[in-house]
Parts: structure tokens; sequence; C-alpha cells
């Protein structure tokens, strides 16, 4: 019987926060012998509402690139809906995400969940979740300005 190739998917936002979840989305890769994938969901109906979002978005392709990663960028309103469509059309068999810090409105209402517990619930029950805690990225932070990968202040 052959063995069921490894397809990881890192979920991203244009933020200076990818950086983190890609180097951990390729060290899973890596391990278990997989391929990785990139993606970010913009929400609306389009990925250039701006000039600072084109600018990370080329750094997420840049660094994803550099990973041996497949980057994907979709522009959708239901960002989980996006992601869950993703996973089962593309065979992911691991998702690794930040926490629901970097995904959830700060703002949200208590009552409502937020884009984190949305993104989860939309996952296919047997697809593997790695959530990558903030920490990491103040470990790394230094490295990445000198890779020049992420913006003053990370």
């Amino acid at each position: 019987m052959k063995k069921k190739e490894e397809k990881i998917l890192v979920l991203v936002t244009a933020q200076k926060t990818f950086l983190r979840l890609i180097e951990q989305g390729a060290a899973v890769a890596q391990e278990c012998g997989g391929e990785l994938h990139i993606l970010h969901v913009q929400k609306g109906d389009s990925i250039f509402d701006g000039g600072e979002i084109l600018n990370l978005l080329q750094n997420l392709v840049d660094f994803g690139g550099k990973m041996n990663g497949v980057v994907h960028i979709y522009s959708e309103n239901d960002i989980a809906a996006c992601i869950g469509r993703f996973v089962r059309e593309e065979g992911m068999t691991q998702v690794v995400m930040g926490c629901g810090r970097d995904l959830g409105s700060r703002r949200a209402k208590k009552s409502r969940p937020n884009e984190y517990e949305n993104i989860l619930a939309a996952l296919p029950a047997k697809t593997g979740v790695t959530i990558v805690p903030e920490e990491v990225r103040k470990e790394r932070a230094a490295v990445w300005r000198k890779m020049c990968l992420c913006p003053t202040g990370a």
C-alpha cells in the first residue's frame, strides 16, 4: 500500500507574523518529507487594497519561495470557508497557523466566534493542526531583521 504524502499548509495573514509560521511549516514539511504550501486569504473582492498590502504580499512570495513553498493568494469574503475548501480540494494533511490573536479580531464580540474558531471549524476532521505560539516571533525577530524580511518593530 502506498504511503500517503504529507501536504503541509501554512495559513498566513499579510503581516510580519508570517515569517515564524512559514519557518515552522517548512520544518514540519522537511521532517515528514512533505510538500509545503502557504495560503493567504485577503478578505474582500480583491488583493489590491493598498500599497502596504502589496509590499507585504511580495515579501510573502519571496520568503515562501526561499523556503521551497508554493504560495497561494486568494480574495474571499468568507475566509474560513475559503480555507476549508482549499484544504479539501488540495488534499492538505496538516495545517500550521498562529494563535487566535493572530487571526481573530480583537474587537470581535465574545458572543460571536472569531475567525480563528471559524477556521478550525471549517477544516476536515482528519486534518492535523499545529498552532505556533507568538513567543517564536519574538525569539526570531533579530534574525529576520538581518534578512531584511521583517519590518522594523518585529
